[in-house]
């Protein structure tokens, strides 16, 4: 019955009354987007007026990581597609279409290429309440019918201008928009932190696999020196074919997890009978494509394809620690280095030359150590990981029953 009343199922106590459907045509002054400048990426420079591309506008959010300038004259030429701080921006073409956010640079204008379109509002509509509309499910519901033919392909400004929207009045849409602006800055503080601890981290596999910084041992004295070994003389490869069992996959951030916890799509064949055994405490990597990172410990009993190579612990070390080592830099550049040449369209890493490379290990109790500190380490970051994914939920919950 809400709905049907144009009342959001949750709301400031201080507002009553039913919002006004309108089209957004009628509550703009501006509806375009800009263009390639000529000469493409060529005129891009370091420094001068921000052009943003559709990778800069992510959900409700002007992401800057990859801002790239324009000098003045390019800028002069493109003054229609100009953008102010306050303009809410939408992704309208590509993977990305739907994407908005408000522009919130606030000391200079900029300029957009022809993916992103302004959405330039009257006095009398707030652009935090209508980027929060366009993020929310039931905007992109809007934004995805209103797309060509019913495609992915892209909007025009002519859909864009039909796009309906209920609204109450402004003095609501602020504090509505107050509010979202609040939620989206701690998601970014949590964020942050999390992006934080994933560069600590990386800092701490550099330092402590490159020897820079060590560990003592219980009575705070030096662990002997890191010796030389060949990978043959640490790792077996397990070769037990099987057809049966949890169906593993290797990736480069989760390293293995069965399909079922993966969101990507199943492309196994039928016939699994040259399917690789893998046991609790194996380490798995797509031998295939090794320099990208696909490697991990698995804490499973499954099986996975023939592109992944699977290892055994062959002697006293610590299986763990190995899978840490596999994901540094220094190794993968090795594995890179050492999986080409053998032809110029099939790079692989199969164990019979992995076995080949000399690495330099520590002591077992060392490596337990190391392999134990970065095992909480990867706890923090999954904790953190899951309150950030927690406080998105909450935030789609919200805009779910706080817009008509």
């Amino acid at each position: 019955m809400m709905s049907k009343l144009n009342i959001p199922e949750l709301r400031f106590p201080e507002f009553s009354g039913e919002w006004e459907e309108k089209k957004l045509k009628e509550i703009t002054t501006k509806i375009g987007s800009g263009k390639t400048p000529r000469g493409g990426s060529s005129v891009y420079k370091k420094e001068g007026i921000p052009f943003l591309r559709s990778q800069n506008v992510q959900f409700g959010a002007l992401k800057l990581d990859d801002l790239v300038f324009i000098d003045d004259e390019t800028d002069e030429g493109m003054k229609n597609s100009r953008s102010y701080f306050g303009d809410v921006l939408l992704n309208i073409t590509g993977a990305s279409i739907g994407r908005a956010c408000m522009n919130t640079l606030k000391n200079t204008h900029s300029n957009l290429n022809q993916h992103v379109s302004i959405i330039r509002l009257d006095s009398q509509n707030s652009p935090y309440f209508i980027e929060q509309f366009l993020i929310s499910t039931k905007g992109q519901r809007s934004i995805f019918r209103a797309q060509s033919g019913g495609s992915r392909e892209g909007l025009n400004f002519a859909e864009i201008g039909k796009l309906k929207i209920k609204l109450p009045r402004i003095d609501e849409q602020e504090k509505i928009g107050s509010f979202f602006s609040k939620v989206d800055r701690l998601i970014e503080l949590e964020e942050k932190k999390l992006e934080l601890l994933e560069e600590q981290k990386k800092g701490y596999m550099q330092k402590i696999f490159s020897q820079e910084l060590r560990f003592k041992d219980e009575n705070g004295n030096d662990y002997p020196e890191w010796e030389e070994r060949k990978l043959g003389e640490l790792l077996g490869e397990r070769v037990e074919r099987s057809a049966s069992g949890e169906l593993l996959s290797v990736t480069i951030s989760e390293g293995i997890k069965p399909f079922s916890q993966l969101d990507r799509k199943n492309n196994s064949s039928d016939n699994k009978d040259n399917y690789k055994k893998v046991c609790v405490g194996d380490i798995a990597y797509n031998s295939m494509r090794m320099w990208q990172g696909a490697s991990g410990y698995s804490t499973y009993e499954g099986i996975v394809s023939p592109a992944y190579t699977v290892l055994y612990k062959k002697s006293e070390i610590d299986m763990e620690f190995m899978s840490y080592y596999f994901k540094t830099h220094q190794l993968v550049h090795t594995f890179k280095k050492f999986s080409q040449g053998l032809t110029s369209d099939t790079w692989n890493l199969k164990y019979p030359l992995l076995k080949t490379i000399p690495v330099y290990i520590c002591s077992l109790n060392e490596q337990k150590k190391i392999s134990a500190f970065f095992v909480k380490l990867d706890y923090r970051i999954s904790q953190q990981r899951i309150k950030v994914n927690k406080l998105n939920f909450e935030k789609q919950g919200l805009l779910q029953r706080m817009f008509v």
